[in-house]
């Protein structure tokens, strides 16, 4: 049976996610959708509000327990949604599930009056290609992920010498919201960034203010990496979560710097396998994190639609 919109009980879809991670080996949800739908309530699709959050929920026929989830993000302002599709793998062994939920989510931006769908497939391959293809999208997006092992042999770390700080929550949060939003000032999801969403990430169980090491030079905050541990990946991983220099510092080689500064702190920590995340087309940033020791793992896939009687311009 598939639903929508109905937010379902958040601890059921939170154990479908763990569920699915453990079987798939990659994190069946991204953060910030995790994030979100702590953080729904009771919103409705039915709304309108600019912030809409709503679930399309499938379950087995004959247990009636969860076996997918598709959290639809976006606003009827905007004409423009996000969605990710999670299924249990024993649950769909044919594609079948996770096509009647992604129609479903289709039909729910169509009700709405329509818009642009983002759809993100984790570990997304050919398969995920021609299906999505099928449903009217486009790959838009190709986002990598990227590991090395820990620590860095010497000869990997080639960036200038720096000295960091840690991050001190009360104090820092304006210059790094200044530095963050000034080099990522066309990032579809790191740019444009606010108090209440740092505050946020602030109150995760894995922030650590040590792991978020800042850059300064002549008096300003030129640059920071921040630094997130998995320990309960297989293995356990250290992240580099985000890393900005601003534009008024760079080609210094202090990105490198930095970056090698925050597998040095997760290294310290006891990690022995580093990871990020860099878009397919950021040729320069693939080229320095592979003379590091990095090689690509898997890469997660952004396709694009447009469905229903509007939608405006491209996102």
């Amino acid at each position: 049976m598939v639903t929508a919109p109905d937010p379902g009980p958040v601890d059921e879809i939170t154990s479908l996610l763990d569920r699915v991670t453990r079987s798939t080996g990659h994190v069946a949800l991204s953060e910030h959708k995790r994030m979100e739908l702590h953080d729904a309530g009771p919103t409705m699709a039915t709304t309108g509000a600019s912030a809409l959050v709503a679930g399309v929920l499938a379950r087995s026929a004959d247990r009636g327990g969860l076996v997918a989830y598709a959290p639809l993000v976006g606003s009827r302002e905007s004409g423009r949604y996000v969605v990710e599709v999670v299924v249990e793998p024993t649950a769909d062994r044919d594609g079948r599930l996770y096509d009647r939920v992604l129609v479903a989510a289709v039909e729910l931006v169509e009700r709405l009056g329509g818009g642009w769908l983002r759809l993100w497939a984790v570990n997304a391959g050919d398969a995920d290609d021609a299906r999505s293809l099928d449903h009217g999208f486009r790959v838009e997006r190709s986002l990598i992920q990227m590991r090395c092992p820990l620590p860095l042999p010497p000869e990997a770390a080639r960036g200038p010498a720096i000295r960091t700080r840690p991050f001190r929550p009360g104090l820092d949060e304006g210059a790094w919201l200044i530095t963050n939003n000034r080099a990522f000032a066309s990032h579809p999801e790191q740019g444009g960034w606010d108090l209440a969403t740092l505050l946020e990430r602030e109150k995760e169980p894995w922030f650590d203010p040590e792991g978020l090491l800042l850059f300064e030079e002549d008096g300003r905050l030129a640059g920071s990496c921040w630094t997130k541990v998995h320990g309960h990946a297989d293995p356990p991983m250290g992240e580099i979560y985000v890393i900005g220099v601003d534009p008024d510092f760079h080609g210094r080689g202090w990105g490198r710097a930095l970056t090698e500064a925050g597998l040095a702190w997760l290294a310290g920590k006891g990690l022995t396998v580093g990871m990020l995340y860099v878009d397919a087309d950021n040729v320069a940033a693939l080229s320095m994190y592979r003379s590091m020791g990095f090689a690509e793992d898997h890469v997660d896939r952004a396709y694009l639609g447009q469905f229903g009687p509007a939608g405006g311009e491209t996102p």
